[in-house]
């Protein structure tokens, strides 16, 4: 017989065993959780990739749908654009409405053709006989058209056609219009003339583009470029033209002697022979000999000047590089000549330096004394006195100028310094000279 009585140490470790496998379980249930998520998870994955995968696809079959569409379109609208470049649409209009017309003129001029008899007629029937007529009306009207078509293709003139078509297709019309007016009225009668006139009319006129279409091989576009560049070269040339009339009406005005020899020049010469500004050139160089805008009295006066500006630089003791020192100095540092002038000199050029500015003419220096400006630099400069500038002009050198200015052929040649030689004076006095016999030359001053 077996004792069912167990320790507590079995017990205990039953019961550990017990909760061992039921975590065991546990932890196997969770992992199994887990993985049923995981595939879920992955499952919703694939399907979520799948759906943009699809969504992908329908998006490059709605844009090669969308393309095809485009394509389609572009051909249409190409055959559209070549129907319309070759007037074929037109062409087709024009047949169409020739055909029409002579439906409706061809019944109304047979009807009026079989209605005809003879005045003494007792039994009047249909006139068989005048059956052919409005055929033949309607196909001279056509034989005008091809005949056009005919001179077009052989290059012959197309105008006798022209007339051919426009009296025959005027006498079915007229038919048309006669009849027509007294059976239904003036309204049929002018649309029933129309029939008769508009088809071979608009046939001539389809003539007459398939011609100028033949003559000029351009496109619309390059067409439109040919005009746009037509409209701007004549802009040019009018502005070109207000311009040169312009310039003449100031040449007239300013150098009228020049401006009639530039016109001789330009009709001397074949029409595009030379041009306006070459012209113009040779015009001045005929009647100044000198170089263009360039003239005896302007180049008087530049000498004149010249001699000045000789007489200065030599009265005060100056070079042209000391000049253009101080000027540059001016430029950069302003045109202070206090003693606050560049490097602490007045920019008269009063110093010995290297810059060729000597002080013999104006060697007097600012009074240290003070004045009622009080302070050094705000004294008044002193000047020595030039003795030209207030030298009275002697009679005698007034009459050798007179007589200088008759062996030179008048006072206009006179200069300061063909004076200052037959004188021998300085370039001042010589100047009031020359000024002076050129106001008053009979006049002591």
């Amino acid at each position: 017989m077996t004792s069912g009585y167990r320790s507590w140490e079995e017990r205990d470790a039953d019961v550990a065993k017990t909760k061992a496998e039921t975590a065991r379980l546990a932890a196997e249930a969770k992992v199994a959780a887990q993985a049923a998520e995981s595939g879920a998870a992955a499952t919703e994955t694939a399907k979520l990739a799948e759906q943009v995968k699809q969504a992908r696809l329908h998006k490059q079959l709605a844009d090669v749908k969308d393309a095809g569409k485009d394509d389609k379109a572009a051909r249409k609208a190409k055959r559209r654009e070549k129907r319309d470049e070759n007037g074929s649409t037109f062409k087709v209009l024009v047949n169409v409405v020739m055909a029409v017309g002579l439906l409706a003129a061809l019944p109304a001029q047979i009807s009026y053709f079989l209605g005809l008899h003879r005045k003494d007629d007792q039994n009047p029937g249909p006139a068989w006989t005048l059956a052919p007529v409005p055929f033949f009306l309607e196909l001279l009207a056509w034989v005008g058209v091809m005949g056009t078509r005919w001179a077009h293709r052989k290059g012959l003139p197309r105008w006798p056609f022209w007339l051919m078509t426009a009296a025959l297709a005027s006498v079915a019309g007229y038919i048309n219009l006669a009849h027509g007016t007294t059976e239904y009225g003036m309204v049929a009668g002018v649309a029933l003339a129309a029939t008769s006139v508009i088809g071979p009319l608009l046939a001539e006129v389809r003539q007459f583009l398939e011609t100028k279409a033949a003559e000029d091989g351009r496109d619309l576009k390059q067409r439109a470029r040919d005009r746009r560049a037509a409209r701007e070269a004549a802009k040019a040339l009018r502005e070109q033209e207000r311009i040169e009339k312009a310039e003449d009406k100031r040449r007239e005005k300013l150098f009228e002697p020049e401006f009639k020899e530039f016109q001789r020049i330009m009709a001397a010469h074949p029409t595009g022979g030379i041009d306006r500004a070459a012209a113009w050139v040779q015009a001045w160089d005929t009647m100044h000999g000198l170089p263009l805008s360039v003239t005896a009295e302007s180049l008087t006066s530049k000498e004149a000047a010249r001699e000045a500006i000789e007489a200065v630089m030599h009265d005060y003791g100056r070079s042209p590089e000391s000049v253009a020192v101080d000027l540059w100095l001016a430029d950069v540092f302003g045109s202070n000549r206090g003693d606050d002038g560049p490097a602490g000199t007045p920019a008269g050029g009063d110093s010995d330096g290297p810059t060729g500015g000597g002080s013999r003419a104006r060697s007097a220096k600012r009074s240290e004394a003070p004045t009622p400006l009080g302070g050094k630099g705000k004294q008044a400069p002193r000047r020595p006195v030039d003795p030209d500038t207030e030298r009275p002009l002697e009679e005698a050198d007034l009459e050798t100028v007179r007589k200088l200015a008759e062996a030179l052929g008048g006072t206009s040649r006179l200069s300061a310094r063909n004076v200052r030689e037959a004188v021998g004076c300085r370039t001042k006095y010589a100047i009031r000279l020359r000024d002076a016999v050129k106001a008053q030359p009979d006049t002591n001053e």
